[in-house]
């Protein structure tokens, strides 16, 4: 493997270690006595830190290390979480970020470190014990036999000692020197208690420094010398523990200390014990990490097969083939070849959750800049989407999550004369409907008000006033997708540029999306995004329009009917149709790819395709249906990409170009 691979390797590892310790710090904030998300949280600053070091990248290993040391005093009770502290941890894990960024795009370092370093070190450390002894400064919480067993032996002569041991930074198997020390130890004493655990420290979780609470009736100077024997041991502290620092201690069970008791050891620790069984009846499946570029010369591989399948029935068609082995083997052709596009596809689908675990931390960040306060509710993250439609959705998500909490959210003062709860209700959604996948995000704020866009429409140019008059409510909304508009009164940092939703439509349909919105003034409102479960392999219907072939994706088809001439009416100028009591507008393909359309008198009958684009439903005419198959989507190229009504093309069975119909905005 070259080096290039171990990059991208650590590139990969180490964004999700950003994510999920930018999810556990935000769940830690709202629980801050969760023990096991402080676990995880330091584990993974380890484990960060210990790529970074390896790999050579001294800023993010030094940002880690100092990171990690703030979590070990938090975790160790030496410290109270506070917001301050959160806030200064969350810059940590935004220069992190930012120095991934650097590396994934130089290979270097760019971004200086030490003023968040030194943020990170002025830390105060705050001790939430009683501070009567030695030991409770030291968070020994002992109970009474073990208070009784420490006094006992010193009635015989014993001492007690509290030692801290420092292991040379950086030291290689610190879990082993750990083990070596504490076994040196019970050789010439008793080994009370330890700071972390027995257990921790021979898992290496521990950064280079632990305590000892330790009997013996040898010197200060023998202990000195049987732990500094020890390779990799930096120096030892030893502090003299008297009766009477034992008298002022707290007695307080705790199942994280392990008890030594003469030369027998003793576990407690029944919960872990639990877990462990637990953790032997779950089976994990063994992964491995694959380039998405490979994944993608694979989906071509299959797109081709897929192609010479079609083909090879078409020309078993021609013929007339009727042999039977030949009519088995192109079905089982066919079963392989379904069965290895699912397989395929699968293996690119990856979870939303990918790109909606990144906003807690942008909303927490933004309602706080606001003064607003907003509980983000996240459903449906385990839905899955092809990874390349996720990893460009990451963009158009943050502008309307940032837009419902600037714009729609009302602060609290306002919520409350409005009889609504001050902590604002913002959520987003992803389930999976047939072949489409539709994401969500819905406020509870002061929804849009058309007349109100209307006018802002009409002040920017956008529209006339005779035109705002002819609109419906629903166009008006509209207009908040158009370039340049913006119904914020002051120009900030997160909005009133016109900057936004216009990126976001053209993106969601750039991934042959559709969005639309739902909104009520005073309720909130509700941005809608539909979405294809893959962009490489689709269902299409294809068509005859004159004398070429089309396709059109199956995802935007509600029926498709033949229908006579007469049924067509003309409503206020416009052509319909009417269905199941519905009237449905009619538009002729023809016209929309600059066609001779046919003259109604002269036919007997026309195909009409009937498209949901948003909450419309449009009636395409066409000259005729021929039949519903799988497709392998193929782009234009820079040359025809933006061809009007056109998003791309396809091989069929008979070697025949057919290009795909773009069908969103045709109502």
């Amino acid at each position: 493997m070259d080096m290039s691979q171990y990059l991208r390797m650590f590139l990969d590892e180490s964004e999700e270690y950003l994510q999920s310790l930018n999810q556990n710090l935000l769940e830690l904030e709202n629980n801050p006595n969760d023990e096991q998300l402080i676990n995880e949280i330091f584990r993974a600053a380890h484990s960060l830190k210990g790529m970074a070091a390896t790999m050579g990248f001294d800023k993010m290993a030094n940002l880690t290390h100092e990171m990690e040391n703030v979590l070990d005093r938090i975790r160790a009770k030496k410290l109270v979480l506070k917001t301050e502290i959160v806030d200064i941890l969350f810059i940590c894990l935004d220069r992190l970020e930012k120095l991934v960024k650097e590396i994934a795009t130089s290979g270097n370092e760019a971004s200086d470190v030490e003023d968040i370093v030194l943020r990170l070190q002025n830390i105060k450390n705050e001790e939430t014990s009683s501070k009567n002894s030695i030991i409770d400064d030291n968070f020994f919480d002992l109970e009474s036999e073990e208070k009784d067993q420490i006094l006992q032996y010193l009635k015989k002569g014993y001492f007690c000692y509290l030692l801290d041991v420092e292991l040379v930074e950086g030291c290689l198997l610190k879990s082993v020197r750990g083990f070596m020390v504490i076994k040196s130890l019970k050789e010439i004493g008793i080994v009370i208690k330890s700071i972390p655990s027995l257990k921790d420290i021979e898992d290496e979780k521990f950064d280079y420094q632990f305590k000892v609470l330790y009997i013996t009736k040898e010197s200060e100077k023998e202990i000195r010398e049987t732990v500094t024997d020890i390779i990799d041991v930096k120096g030892v502290t030893i502090t003299r523990i008297t009766e009477e620092d034992l008298e002022g201690q707290s007695v307080i069970s705790t199942a994280e200390m392990e008890i030594a008791v003469t030369e027998e050891k003793i576990e407690t620790e029944e919960t872990p014990q639990i877990d462990r069984k637990t953790s032997q009846d779950i089976k994990v499946s063994p992964t491995i990490r694959v380039d998405i570029d490979k994944l993608d010369s694979l989906m071509n591989l299959v797109a081709e097969l897929l192609i010479n399948k079609t083909r090879l029935e078409e020309i078993c068609n021609r013929m007339n083939f009727s042999n039977e082995l030949l009519n088995d083997i192109l079905q089982q052709l066919d079963r392989v070849t379904m069965n290895l596009q699912h397989t395929v596809m699968q293996v690119r689908m990856v979870p939303i959750e990918r790109i909606f675990n990144r906003f807690p931390r942008m909303v927490r960040d933004l309602s706080k800049e606001l003064n607003k306060k907003v509980n983000l509710i996240i459903e449906g993250a385990e839905t899955e989407l092809d990874r390349s439609i996720i990893d460009s959705l990451g963009d158009p998500l943050v502008h309307l999550l940032r837009n419902a909490i600037d714009h729609g959210i009302e602060d609290p003062e306002t919520r409350r004369r409005l009889g609504k709860p001050e902590i604002a209700e913002l959520r987003l959604t992803a389930s999976q409907k047939g072949n489409e996948i539709l994401i969500q995000v819905i406020d509870d704020g002061r929804g849009l008000d058309p007349d109100k866009i209307g006018r802002k429409g009409i002040e920017r140019g956008l529209i006339t006033k005779e035109e705002f008059d002819k609109m419906s409510d629903q166009e008006k909304i509209n207009l908040i997708f158009r370039p340049g508009f913006s119904t914020s009164d002051t120009i900030s940092d997160i909005s009133g540029r016109g900057v936004g939703l216009d990126v976001v439509k053209r993106t969601v349909e750039s991934l042959d999306g559709h969005i639309d919105i739902d909104t009520e003034i005073g309720k909130g409102t509700t941005f809608n995004i539909s979405l294809p479960l893959t962009l490489a392999i689709t269902q299409a219907l294809l068509v005859k329009i004159c004398d070429e072939t089309y396709a059109i994706p199956l995802s935007v088809i509600v029926e498709a009917e033949d229908i006579t001439p007469d049924r067509i009416q003309m409503v206020q100028g416009q052509e319909v149709f009417l269905l199941r009591g519905h009237m449905i507008p009619l538009v002729w393909s023809h016209k929309l790819l600059g066609l001779p359309v046919p003259d109604l008198n002269e036919v007997d009958q026309l195909s009409v395709v009937v498209i949901r684009t948003g909450k419309k439903y449009v009636g395409l005419i066409v000259t005729e249906l021929i039949n519903q198959q799988d497709i392998v989507i193929k782009s234009l190229g820079e040359f025809l990409i933006n061809t009007p009504h056109i998003s791309g093309a396809t091989i069929l069975g008979d070697g025949e170009v057919a290009l795909i119909l773009d069908v969103r905005n045709i109502a």
